[in-house]
């Protein structure tokens, strides 16, 4: 026996065993070994293997029972529930509104909340929002759907979804901090940071479709780190979109995902990976591999202190999904916030005539095709 080490963790040691070293290439590997010749093999190495297959099961346990409670309370495995029934469980609302045919307000313009005028620059032209009392203001603590005359959903807003688990809230937002501290932003002419992770078609000049490599620092950072920065943004984007599939109206993902099928784009991914499902959220209490979990669709979206003025998504897919992870403001005297001013951060949906006040970790839905704006 060549090279026999035993520490702490067996897993992370270098195992060899019979007549050549490295010949056991696994701890598991080196159980089958020393349990086909027992004879050869100290009653100590046995123990110690023992001790760590059975360390091994209960971290295995663990792992899946939290995985399972993940899942549950998060909703992940129950089926979607169309907006009707989501209405019917009686802490959701569902309002019929119209929006309007056309709108005098201009793409380009933007939004405050008013009250807020004064913090808008010299020289910007700003519409305050809501206009008039014709206009709906969706406070932070309530979830509600609405929908056209004809029954279809044009706007769902759904609140507390991730309420039983602030610890996954907590590491999602430390992921999206790394992200918008590593990655250069796609809208730099825009307030705050909207980093794109996933597949694009590159810039207009040059079309390469192919996947973003935005990270600012890439010469510096070895390839491993590089694919754990990305493992780790594929991994709370996989469960933003699984948690939005769940959550939110089922006919609205039912034609998102027909329409993603139908353009024929592959899942996300990352350099390295050639899967197209299978994530791991990297948590503080350990990993979590849910190897089989669909990943999200091909381009997403991570943003902080993100305003842009009004503004239609040109998308593939009818609707545009999204979920705030944190609204905090951290110096309310530096941000001037008195008199009951607005905190900002807030969706505004002008065709519709709705504003959305942004709360922590709040799912929503909008259609794509339509004048937005956040502010």
């Amino acid at each position: 026996m060549h090279a026999l080490q035993i520490g702490a963790d067996v897993g992370e040691d270098l195992l060899a065993f019979g007549d050549k070293p490295g010949l056991a290439n696994s701890v598991s590997h080196l159980k089958s070994l020393t349990t086909k010749n027992a004879g050869l093999v100290p009653g100590s190495l046995h123990q110690a293997l023992e001790v760590y297959f059975l360390q091994c099961r209960r971290r295995k346990n663990a792992a899946r029972s939290e995985k399972r409670t993940i899942a549950r309370v998060l909703g992940l495995h129950a089926t979607p529930l169309s907006a009707k029934s989501l209405a019917d469980t009686g802490t959701v609302r569902m309002v019929t509104r119209d929006r309007s045919a056309k709108t005098s307000y201009k793409r380009g313009t933007l939004l405050v909340d008013r009250g807020n005028e004064d913090l808008v620059g010299s020289g910007d032209t700003a519409l305050s929002v809501p206009v008039d009392d014709s206009w709906y203001v969706i406070e932070p603590d309530e979830s509600i759907i609405f929908v056209d005359s004809k029954g279809s959903v044009t706007l769902a807003v759904l609140r507390g979804k991730c309420g039983q688990r602030p610890d996954l809230l907590t590491y999602v937002n430390s992921i999206i901090d790394e992200a918008v501290n590593d990655r250069k932003g796609v809208r730099p002419t825009h307030g705050g940071e909207l980093v794109q992770f996933g597949w694009n078609a590159g810039p207009r000049h040059a079309r390469v479709f192919g996947l973003v490599n935005n990270l600012t620092n890439k010469k510096k950072l070895s390839m491993t780190t590089r694919q754990q920065k990305d493992s780790r943004a594929l991994g709370i984007l996989a469960l933003s979109w699984n948690l939005l599939v769940a959550s939110l109206p089922a006919e609205v993902s039912t034609s998102c995902i027909e329409a993603i099928g139908e353009a024929g784009l592959p899942a996300m991914t990352v350099k390295g990976n050639d899967l197209d499902f299978g994530y791991t959220l990297d948590l503080p209490g350990g990993p979590l591999s849910f190897s089989t979990a669909e990943r999200a669709p091909s381009e997403a979206y991570m943003s902080q202190n993100y305003e842009s003025p009004i503004h239609t998504d040109q998308l593939y897919a009818p609707y545009a999904m999204n979920w705030v992870t944190l609204h905090a403001i951290m110096d309310p005297e530096q941000c001037q916030l008195h008199g009951g001013r607005s905190s900002g951060g807030n969706y505004v949906d002008v065709s519709l005539k709705v504003v959305v006040k942004c709360a922590t970790d709040t799912v929503m839905v909008f259609l794509s095709l339509v004048c937005s704006s956040t502010l």
